[in-house]
C-alpha cells in the first residue's frame, strides 16, 4: 500500500503543478518559476485519473487486508501508522486538495480586479494576447507583477480568453514596460506586427459599447493640420467647398482599436484612390472613450499623410449627434461610421443623408443603427473597396 500512497500523492501533485508554481512565485517574489510546469496542463486529466485509480486501489487493498486479518486465527500483526486507514484518509484528503487546487487558488490572494486611485482621464488601455496561462493562479501572477509598475491603474488577466487588459498612464509607464513585465513572469505576450490592430476573428466590433479593443501604441508624431472644432459649421464649410467631388466623411475614436483599424481601411481603399476617383476626405476624431483626448487625436490624425485630407477634433461629439439623428430619428452618438455623398450634394440647412455608409457598431448596444450596414474588420475594408470601385 505504500507504493500506491506515494503514487497517488505524486500524480495529484503533478496534476496541479502548473497552477501551484505561479502561487509559489507570487509568495517568493520570483518570476522565472511561474511557467516552469505549464507544459503539464495538457496531461492534467491523465494525472487526475491516475491519482483516483491509485487511491481506489489503495482503499481496495486496505479493506482486503482487513478481511484477511479477521480470518487469521493467530495474533494479528500490529501495523504502523503509515499503513493505517487513518494515514490513507489523510493522503486522500491531501490528494483531493491538490487536484482541486486550481478551483480555489484564486481565493488565496486578494483579487486584483480593482481600480487603483489615479486620474482615469489620463489612462490608456491595451488588451494583450498572452500565452502560457492555464488557471487562475497564472492570472494572479501576471496581475501581481503588472500592478507593481508605477502608472498602472487596472489590470485583469483571463486564462480562458488568453488575454490581459491593462489601464495605465502613458506619461508614467510605457506599454513596452508592461509587456516586458508580463514576459518576465514566464508567460509570453503575442505581439502583432501592427501595434494599432487588436482584432480577433469572429469577435464583434465594439460589442460592449465601449469598444473592447483599445490601444495606446499610436504614432508618436503630431499632425499639425488637425483643426480643433468649435462648431459643426466648420465641417459644413469644409464639406461644401469640395464641389464636383464625391465626398467621404468618417467619425472615429482616436484610441479605439477598431476605429484605428478602420482608419487603415480608409487609407487602403479611399485615400489611395482619391485622385483617380475624384474623392474628397474629411475625418472627424471624436471623444467616445475615456481614453480619447486631444493629444491622442493629434497622434491618430498623423496616420493620414495626405495634406488634402481635412481633419477635425470634435471633443463633444456634436457632429456625431447630428449624423446619428439624420440616419435615424432615434439615433445617438454616431461614431466608427464611414459615409459617402454624391458629387452634387451640398450641406444646406440640414445635414444631407449619405447615398451609402457602413459602420462597426453593435446593434445590441446601438439599436438605432442599420444592421445591413455593419461590416467588421477585414469585411469593412472589403466593403469600402466595393463602394469605391463603383464610383
Amino acid at each position: 500500500m505504500k507504493t500506491e500512497i506515494a503514487l497517488s500523492v505524486f500524480t495529484a501533485l503533478s496534476a496541479s503543478m502548473c497552477c501551484i508554481t505561479p502561487v509559489l512565485a507570487i509568495a517568493a517574489g520570483t518570476s522565472s518559476l511561474a511557467t516552469s510546469f505549464h507544459w503539464v496542463e495538457p496531461f492534467r486529466p491523465y494525472f487526475i485519473s491516475a491519482s483516483v485509480l491509485v487511491l481506489g486501489l489503495a482503499w481496495f487493498q486496505s479493506f482486503r487486508n482487513k478481511k484477511e486479518d479477521d480470518c487469521n486465527c493467530g495474533t494479528p500483526k500490529k501495523k504502523s501508522f503509515f499503513q493505517s486507514r487513518t494515514f490513507l484518509s489523510v493522503v486522500t484528503i491531501i490528494s483531493f486538495l491538490l487536484i482541486t487546487f486550481p478551483s480555489y487558488s484564486k481565493f488565496l490572494f486578494q483579487n486584483s480586479d480593482t481600480q487603483l486611485a489615479q486620474d482615469q482621464n489620463k489612462n490608456k488601455k491595451i488588451e494583450l494576447k498572452v500565452s502560457g496561462m492555464t488557471c487562475t493562479s497564472c492570472e494572479l501572477h501576471i496581475e501581481s507583477e503588472v500592478k507593481k509598475l508605477q502608472g498602472v491603474s487596472f489590470v485583469k488577466a483571463s486564462y480562458e480568453k488568453g488575454l490581459t487588459t491593462v489601464e495605465f498612464d502613458d506619461q508614467k509607464v510605457e506599454a513596452e514596460k508592461i509587456i516586458a513585465a508580463i514576459n518576465g513572469t514566464g508567460y509570453k505576450v503575442q505581439q502583432k506586427q501592427n501595434p494599432i490592430t487588436l482584432q480577433d476573428k469572429g469577435e464583434n466590433c465594439c460589442a460592449n459599447g465601449t469598444c473592447k479593443n483599445h490601444v495606446s501604441a499610436l504614432p508618436k508624431e503630431i499632425n499639425k493640420n488637425l483643426k480643433i472644432l468649435s462648431s459643426t459649421t466648420e465641417i459644413q464649410n469644409a464639406f461644401n467647398q469640395e464641389k464636383g467631388k464625391t465626398k467621404f466623411v468618417a467619425i472615429l475614436s482616436s484610441t479605439c482599436g477598431w476605429c484605428l483599424q478602420g482608419a487603415e481601411s480608409v487609407q487602403k481603399t479611399i485615400v489611395e484612390n482619391m485622385k483617380g476617383k475624384d474623392l474628397s476626405v474629411i475625418i472627424i476624431w471624436t471623444n467616445m472613450l475615456r481614453t480619447d483626448d486631444q493629444n491622442s487625436a493629434y497622434k491618430a490624425a498623423s496616420l493620414f499623410k495626405d495634406a488634402s485630407i481635412v481633419q477635425f477634433f470634435d471633443s463633444e461629439n456634436r457632429f456625431g449627434d447630428l449624423v446619428a439623428q439624420r440616419l435615424n430619428p432615434k439615433g445617438k452618438k454616431a461614431w466608427d461610421i464611414y459615409m459617402f455623398f454624391d458629387k452634387d450634394t451640398q450641406w444646406n440647412k440640414d445635414f444631407p443623408r449619405p447615398f451609402d455608409y457602413v459602420h462597426q457598431l453593435s446593434s445590441e448596444v446601438h439599436p438605432w443603427v442599420d444592421k445591413t450596414k455593419y461590416f467588421c474588420g477585414q469585411e469593412l475594408t472589403k466593403r469600402l473597396d466595393e463602394i469605391v470601385t463603383t464610383l
